[in-house]
Order: structure tokens, then C-alpha cells, then sequence
């Protein structure tokens, strides 16, 4: 009887002959022989198949789920609300916006002239009193450094140092000084000779004291910004 069997197991409506000893099973959907445990390879064969379908039906009906679901979210957060409290806390966020938004410019606007100065000097701290009383020469980059980004303060200014400030308090203003508010090589730098330059600038300030940087670009921020 064996020889008379295909090699696959022979499946009907009412059962299925197993391949190894002939025997019949009644159960259709059995998985293995009742008589010698032998797998029904028809089952088998059909088993991934409707996995297979199973799995890809089941994606498909996650799928449009999933697409119902955002669908909702979205026209749910398309739709006005109308829950007076989340109202409240909307227009109490937005006013508290406008107002972080007003004081962080009126703060900005009145800083110390000490963080708003784009140079910082190595030998002097940051408070000290020349980022105040020389803050537009500072903005317009007229002031120049000495070595090591040094502002030495109370060493001698140069000729090229306070012509260099001119120029460009010059171009910053739009405006041209005459020539005999400038030093040339041969000039001196003395308190005499900066009061003179000074007057050439028609300055209202009184006559400097020093020849020092801080004091001849303190006298300069007056009479050329004030």
C-alpha cells in the first residue's frame, strides 16, 4: 500500500493518508500522523503561505489604523476648542511671550555700554572706566590696541594713534577735518600740540592735562560725539 502512495501525503475533504505508513487520519488540520507521528507535509506546504497572507492583511489593517488615527489628531487639532480653561492658558502664554519679548529689549537697549563694547583689552577689567567714557571710539574700532591686546592707558599716544581715531571717527560721521587736526611725522606730541589739534576740531572740551591714551581719546569721544 505504501507503493501505491505518493511520496506527499494523499488530503481529502474527509482526512489524509501519511506518506510513511499509509495510516488515515480523519483530521484534516492535524499537523502529525496518529499512528506513527510522521508530519503532514500538505500542511506544511500550506502553513507559510497563510502566515504569509495573515501577516500581510494584518499589516494592511494596522496601517489604515494607524492612518484613521492621525487623520483624528489632525482635525482634532484643526477644530477650535472649546474649553474656556485651555483658552485661558493660550492667551496667558502668548501675553507672557510679549512681555519676555519687551522687557529683553528694554534691557538690551539700556545694558551697560561694558557688554556692548566690542573691544576687550587684556591689562584693564571690564569695568574698568574707559568702556564708558570712550564707548563710540570703542563701537567704531578707533581705538587701537598696543602689544599683547593692551590698551596702556597711561602711556604716551602716538601721532599714528590719534590720526588713526580720526580717520575713523571720519568715515563713521561722514564728516572731514582739517588737515591741521592731524599729526604729521615731524609733529611732537605734547600736551600743547594735542590742544592745538583740538582746537582745530573746534572742541568745546577743556584743554587735556596729559599726553596720555586715555586722556587724549577721552577729549576726542567729547568733542567729536558730543
Amino acid at each position: 500500500m505504501k507503493n501505491d502512495l505518493s511520496k506527499k501525503n494523499h488530503q481529502s475533504c474527509s482526512g489524509w493518508h501519511c506518506s510513511h505508513c499509509g495510516a488515515f487520519n480523519k483530521l484534516v488540520a492535524a499537523k502529525f500522523c496518529g499512528n506513527c507521528g510522521s508530519p503532514n507535509e500538505a500542511k506544511q506546504e500550506e502553513q507559510p503561505v497563510l502566515k504569509a497572507v495573515s501577516k500581510k492583511k494584518s499589516f494592511k489593517i494596522r496601517l489604515r489604523k494607524g492612518y484613521k488615527k492621525l487623520l483624528k489628531y489632525i482635525k482634532y487639532l484643526l477644530l477650535p476648542s472649546n474649553d474656556r480653561f485651555f483658552k485661558r492658558v493660550v492667551a496667558s502664554a502668548f501675553l507672557l511671550l510679549v512681555l519676555s519679548v519687551i522687557v529683553g529689549y528694554r534691557m538690551y537697549t539700556n545694558i551697560n555700554t561694558i557688554h556692548l563694547a566690542k573691544v576687550k583689552f587684556s591689562d584693564v577689567s571690564v569695568d574698568h572706566p574707559v568702556y564708558a567714557v570712550c564707548k563710540n571710539l570703542l563701537c567704531i574700532d578707533a581705538i587701537s590696541f598696543r602689544k599683547n591686546l593692551e590698551l596702556a592707558p597711561y602711556e604716551k599716544i602716538s601721532a599714528t594713534e590719534w590720526n588713526y581715531a580720526l580717520n575713523q571717527a571720519s568715515k563713521h560721521l561722514n564728516r572731514k577735518y582739517s588737515s591741521s587736526a592731524y599729526f604729521s611725522k615731524n609733529d611732537p606730541i605734547s600736551v600743547e600740540s594735542i590742544n592745538n589739534k583740538l582746537r582745530a576740531l573746534n572742541s568745546n572740551s577743556s584743554d587735556i592735562i596729559d599726553t596720555s591714551r586715555i586722556q587724549s581719546f577721552y577729549i576726542l569721544e567729547q568733542t567729536l560725539f558730543n
